[in-house]
């Protein structure tokens, strides 16, 4: 961690202002994709009560208008529904898988207006295909706008009245995010799939670059970067443009050994950052470097890969960072925005910047200055055997709060219900090698076992905080992944990295339930409050229905909105892989219409006992939101796409 000396009085000053910009919105509104800035994912309902939850219905559902765009183009194939609206003064506003834009009456689910960016012009984006998890609202007296990042890489600002663009922003109301960068960029290998946000009056978008399908098949030089751009929310000009990796003479160049820094790309933001307005500091989680898996062009610790960095929103600088992993191999980007909390820690209190990982962590600094709030140890980890490889001799462990999933394996760990099913899994874990957490990846065998895997782990979910009593509500889920190194004869890379999810015996896990959780933590003490399975989960297979199961948690991950009472929690669907998109790069997934668990569930936030139960028409795959429209309160489910309707699904909770 380092800190800006010239920044901290400036941070002080922004401290003693005033009291907290993180309360929730008494309005009933979701202004923010993850309802504010801090990332809580909190909306402030008392009267969603266990009570109120028993009789919770479906209000109304929304169909997006791109369904008839995929079913007139069938070659556009789009992912799975992640697309989360906001709410303002009872109007919500969604993104489309396709990037469109409309504007929903949030009482009765009416459109009020549509509109379409032709993002899809181009065929399906990289990566994932088509993904839009929202846009971000922003206004200023009468001046209200919405802003938009799209499927191929455009950022474009709306007229949030109309939904037209605004003519005087940047070039007629959008911005080429391709542009100007250090290199020239192939607009097939970006994508914006995460709603920008608005800090110090400048626009900050996140930006998804196709980086391990890549790999092997384009010139080391034409990988995109991971730099970070910021523009004015009035005109559109480009305010600053934070460099990843640092260039020569910037702050980090010197973790870039054999001037790998030239030519390194990804180790981009594609998760959305938080924001204090009060402190001027905008906190950008980083993902990994290319290559994923392996590291050796890239020697050093290769900052800011899988770092969390605070910058100056208004001028790009650096005020403090913490690089979470060293040298990743593991593909272990930072997967969403840290939740900024007030803390009260052994009597001080201190403003918290608290990231959850991939690999199962919680990191809880003081967003001021970088200070960790509780030790942060570097421990010894298995070392790289892959000739060229120099992997990081240590990694940061954070001593609280408690780690919320399983990391690495042993035998111990894999799934014993039955006799019959350990002897099976013992039989699929010899195929592979495995050890504790940051075990790296590996040329013999089918590879090494990565737990968590690629996925998580926390995911692009994130989590949920209560600002009103500091506890943390981290949905989490794992999934294994075989990471195998080969060797190239394409003279691009000597070394690449393939992955692929790891299965059990006879279709169910490898590991232990509960498949997935929730834990609740006491952020002010960093001690578990309480810990759940997310869902029913397979307890209803032939392997093991005859132990009578309760709950042992969908193998996925799982959805939350939280209110005063009542955690929200919606299991993820099933999807299965189709094939490749229309550029040839990214897997594209089809979710299935055979989803056993549709299912949104009410859990008592303070205890996490389940109170109540509703059947969706279809199984959730974005993330949830809650609003209150006309004194009722309501959380939206996205469901289907991936081959099936894209909805909102609207359920009113009081």
């Amino acid at each position: 961690m380092k800190t800006s000396r010239t920044l901290i009085s400036t941070l002080v000053a922004g401290m003693l202002a005033s009291t907290t910009v993180l309360a929730a919105d008494a309005a009933g509104n979701w202004r923010e994709y993850n309802a504010d800035k801090s990332g809580s994912r909190f909306a402030a309902a008392a009267d969603v009560t266990a009570e109120s939850v028993k009789s919770m219905k479906v209000a109304w559902r929304w169909a997006m208008p791109d369904n008839a765009i995929a079913a007139d183009n069938p070659e556009l194939r789009t992912w799975v529904n992640e697309s989360t609206p906001i709410a303002v003064d009872g109007v919500l506003y969604s993104t489309t898988p396709m990037s469109l834009v409309s504007a929903i009456d949030g009482a009765t689910g009416k459109t009020l207006w549509t509109y379409d960016p032709k993002a899809y012009q181009d065929g399906t984006p990289p990566n994932l295909g088509f993904i839009n998890r929202g846009l971000t609202y922003w206004e200023e007296g009468g001046d209200k706008r919405l802003i938009l990042g799209t499927g191929d890489g455009y950022l474009i600002v709306l007229d949030a009245k109309t939904g037209k663009p605004v003519k005087s922003w940047g070039d007629n109301g959008r911005v080429d995010l391709t542009k100007g960068l250090r290199r020239p960029i192939d607009r097939s290998l970006v994508a914006v799939t995460s709603p920008p946000i608005v800090c110090g009056n400048q626009i900050i978008p996140s930006i998804a670059v196709l980086d391990s399908f890549a790999v092997g098949r384009q010139p080391m030089k034409s990988h995109p970067p991971g730099d970070i751009q910021a523009f004015d929310i009035k005109t559109g000009k480009r305010a600053w443009l934070f460099q990843q990796p640092p260039q020569k003479g910037e702050t980090g160049n010197e973790t870039w050994e054999n001037d790998s820094w030239k030519t390194t790309g990804s180790g981009n933001m594609w998760a959305r950052p938080s924001c204090d307005e009060e402190l001027g500091l905008v906190y950008l989680p980083f993902s990994t470097p290319t290559n994923d898996f392996y590291g050796g062009h890239r020697k050093g610790d290769g900052l800011f890969g899988e770092s969390l960095v605070a910058l100056n929103a208004r001028s790009g600088k650096i005020a403090w960072y913490y690089q979470i992993v060293h040298h990743g191999l593991w593909d272990y980007d930072l997967p969403t925005a840290p939740n900024l909390m007030d803390l009260t820690v052994n009597g001080k209190k201190i403003k918290a910047a608290v990231q959850v990982t991939k690999q199962g962590f919680v990191f809880a600094f003081d967003r001021t200055n970088g200070k960790p709030v509780w030790p942060i140890e570097e421990r010894p980890v298995p070392q790289s055997t892959v000739p060229g490889e120099k992997s990081s001799p240590t990694q940061p462990f954070p001593t609280l709060p408690a780690p919320f999933v399983q990391q690495g394996v042993t035998e111990d760990d894999l799934l014993d219900l039955t006799p019959k099913l350990k002897d099976e899994a013992k039989k699929i874990l010899s195929r592979y090698n495995y050890g504790p957490l940051y075990t790296p990846p590996t040329l013999d065998k089918a590879g090494t076992l990565n737990v968590p895997g690629v996925l998580g782990g926390a995911s692009w979910v994130g989590a949920a905080h209560n600002p009103r009593t500091n506890v943390l509500y981290v949905p989490s889920f794992t999934i294994p992944f075989g990471i195998k190194i080969k060797k190239e004869n394409t003279g691009v890379y000597e070394y690449t990295g393939t992955w692929a999810g790891v299965g059990g015996p006879q279709g169910l896990p490898l590991f232990k339930p509960p498949f997935s959780t929730v834990t609740a933590i006491d952020m002010n003490t960093g001690k578990h409050l309480w810990r759940i399975p997310a869902g029913k989960g397979p307890v209803d297979h032939p392997a093991i229905k005859d132990l009578n199961l309760d709950r042992v948690g969908v193998p996925r991950e799982s959805f939350v909105a939280l209110t005063d009472n009542i955690l929200f929690l919606a299991p993820e669907g099933t999807n299965s892989v189709l094939g490749l998109s229309s550029r040839g790069n990214a897997l594209i997934t089809q979710a299935t219409a055979d989803e056993k668990e549709p299912y949104l569930y009410a859990h008592d936030a303070k205890s996490g006992e389940l109170v109540s139960e509703l059947r969706l028409p279809g199984a959730a795959f974005g993330s949830l939101m809650s609003y209150r429209a006309k004194g009722k309160q309501y959380v939206i489910v996205p469901i289907g796409g991936a081959g099936l309707p894209s909805e909102l699904v609207a359920v009113q909770v009081n």
